[in-house]
């Protein structure tokens, strides 16, 4: 009779994991100060930021994370963290970005986590 083979269950190891988040790596590049004040305006850097904002603040809540690192800008040695009090705040500037696309179904989601964060804080 042959013994009963175990499978590895990644999930575990995954759900472990999980909590522990890597920040989006930005690099910026510039000529001068002008520049770094203008990507302000610049859409697909904005549109860039938002979307990965929602990323990382999507997990923190799913994780009920304290705080999440949205971003590491290394060539500025400056690293981006946000408090789950400010959750909401963010969850509101990405929702008006998929209004403006029309993705009501993303915003319906949005609109959710918006309500969770408010009942976990």
């Amino acid at each position: 009779m042959e013994p009963k083979k175990a499978l590895y269950n990644m999930d575990k190891d995954l759900k472990i994991n999980n909590k522990k988040q890597d920040p989006t790596f930005i690099e910026l590049v510039w000529d001068d100060k002008q520049d770094l004040v203008s990507l302000k305006d610049e859409i697909k850097f904005t549109d860039f930021i938002l979307r990965e904002s929602y990323k990382s603040v999507k997990r923190a809540i799913e994780n009920n994370l304290p705080k999440v690192e949205l971003f590491n800008i290394y060539n500025l040695c400056i690293l981006i963290e946000v408090k789950k009090s400010n959750y909401a705040s963010i969850l509101e500037k990405v929702m008006k970005l998929y209004v403006l696309e029309e993705d009501y179904e993303e915003c319906s989601k949005i609109k959710n986590l918006i309500k969770q964060t408010n009942e976990k804080v």
